[in-house]
């Protein structure tokens, strides 16, 4: 088996960008951590997850802030649906670490779940936050 460094575990599909500020870049961050993570498996196991999960959980909080700010400053309807999703999120991210600190170390499917969240958290309010971002002509759609 060859050993292929820039080959990622995780990568968010092209459709799930806003093209609004830093929210996508900050997206990208928060997928190259879980990357990271992964490429530090040992045997399918990461002992060492305490680190990088608080370095995650940290820039998820920071990104929901950003995100929260930009929707109140711009007067979007849906503010206070998306901060309780996001809360919601981030209830399922301790509920996450606090299995992974029990069982002592992080997995694959724990890495899974992470990547999910975040692929949720986008499909079912960052799109729709996205589209009205583009109807007030913000975005910077690529062509």
């Amino acid at each position: 088996m060859t050993n292929e460094p820039d080959r990622r575990e995780f990568v968010l599909p092209s459709t799930f960008y806003i093209h609004f500020d830093e929210i996508d870049p900050q997206h990208e961050k928060l997928i190259d951590i879980i990357n990271d993570c992964a490429d530090r498996l040992v045997d399918g196991v990461l002992d060492d997850f305490q680190e990088p999960f608080e370095e995650f959980t940290s820039r998820l909080v920071a990104h929901f802030n950003h995100e929260e700010d930009h929707m109140r400053d711009l007067g979007y309807s849906g503010l206070e649906w998306h901060a309780d999703h996001h809360q919601d999120c981030l209830n399922r991210l301790r509920k996450l670490i606090d299995e992974m600190e029990s069982k002592g170390y992080a997995d694959m499917h724990d890495l899974r779940v992470c990547f999910h969240d975040i692929v949720h958290d986008i499909a079912h309010a960052d799109l729709k936050f996205g589209e009205f971002l583009e109807g007030l002509g913000l975005t910077e759609r690529k062509r």
